[in-house]
């Protein structure tokens, strides 16, 4: 019985040793190497690099649509589109102080550049909204398309 008894005390010791080797590896294998976060950085700093280059062909829009217009509308509108590329200026800076934070920590910026894009994509809506009934220039060769 004695015998019974002390190889039990040894399996049950075994066991959990076993099976927790089994767990960290798992932990192990999912947690992103240096290299891995490093690449994901990048990638998204191309990713918003490349919306905010959408956003300055916009804004390059807005500013032909507000050469058509006259008077205190055309300043209005002027000044809305400037408030848009300050607000553009704002997420860039926040990208480039993404790109300098150590690769471990990028994370946690990455919700803040996220939001700054989502809250420019918002204003530009607005403000193209609010100003839709604005002429488009007309075309630089002086003829009008067909």
């Amino acid at each position: 019985m004695k015998v019974v008894y002390t190889m039990f005390v040894a399996i049950l010791l075994i066991l959990p040793a076993c099976n927790r080797n089994d767990r960290d590896r798992v932990r192990a294998a999912d947690t992103p190497t240096t290299d891995q976060l490093k690449q994901q950085r990048d990638d998204y700093t191309k990713s918003v690099e490349a919306k905010l280059a959408e956003f300055d062909q916009k804004f390059d829009g807005l500013d032909a649509r507000a050469k058509a217009m006259n008077g205190r509308a055309k300043d209005d509108f002027q000044n809305a589109v400037d408030g848009l590329r300050a607000q553009r200026k704002t997420v860039s800076k926040k990208v480039d102080d993404l790109k300098n934070v150590s690769v471990d920590s990028w994370m946690t910026l990455k919700g803040e550049v996220d939001t700054a894009v989502a809250d420019l994509d918002k204003s530009y809506e607005q403000v193209a909204a609010a100003n839709e009934t604005a002429p488009a220039a007309a075309p630089k060769n002086g003829r009008s398309a067909k």
